[in-house]
C-alpha cells in the first residue's frame, strides 16, 4: 500500500510551511526593531503573509488529522533533513535536501507575498 500523491504532498508542505513561519516571523522582528524610515509596509506584507500562512498550517493539520497522518522530525546532519511518516497505517521516510527546502521556502514566501497560497496552486490538491 502506498500513500497518495495528495497525501505526499500535504506532508510535505506539513515539513516546509514551519520552515516559512520561522524566517518570516524572525524576520518580522528585524523589521519591527529595524531602524527603517518607513516600516509599516514590510510590517504589514510580512503579517499577511503570516496570516495566510497560518490559515494553511490549520488546513494541512486537520487533513493530516482526518487521514490519521503523522509526521516525526529525526534529524539534519547539516546536508540532508530526515523525516518519518505514517499515513493511514503505511510507514515510510522522506530525506530533503537542506539547500531544496531553503529555495522551496524561498518560493513559498514568494507565493504568500503575493498574497495566494502555495497550497492553492498546486495543482493536485485541486
Amino acid at each position: 500500500m502506498q500513500i497518495k500523491e495528495e497525501e505526499h504532498i500535504m506532508i510535505h508542505y506539513f515539513i516546509l510551511l514551519p520552515l516559512v513561519k520561522k524566517v518570516l516571523e524572525k524576520d518580522m522582528n528585524l523589521f519591527e526593531k529595524g531602524s527603517f524610515k518607513v516600516k509599516d509596509p514590510y510590517i504589514d506584507m510580512v503579517r499577511d503573509a503570516l496570516h495566510l500562512l497560518h490559515e494553511d498550517m490549520r488546513h494541512i493539520k486537520k487533513y493530516m488529522h482526518q487521514n490519521r497522518m503523522r509526521v516525526i522530525f529525526n534529524e539534519n546532519d547539516g546536508m540532508f533533513s530526515r523525516y518519518s511518516y505514517v499515513c493511514r497505517g503505511y510507514e515510510g521516510t522522506s530525506s530533503y535536501l537542506n539547500a531544496n527546502l531553503k529555495r522551496q521556502a524561498r518560493h513559498c514566501m514568494d507565493v504568500y507575498f503575493s498574497k495566494n497560497s502555495p497550497l492553492q496552486s498546486d495543482s493536485v490538491l485541486h
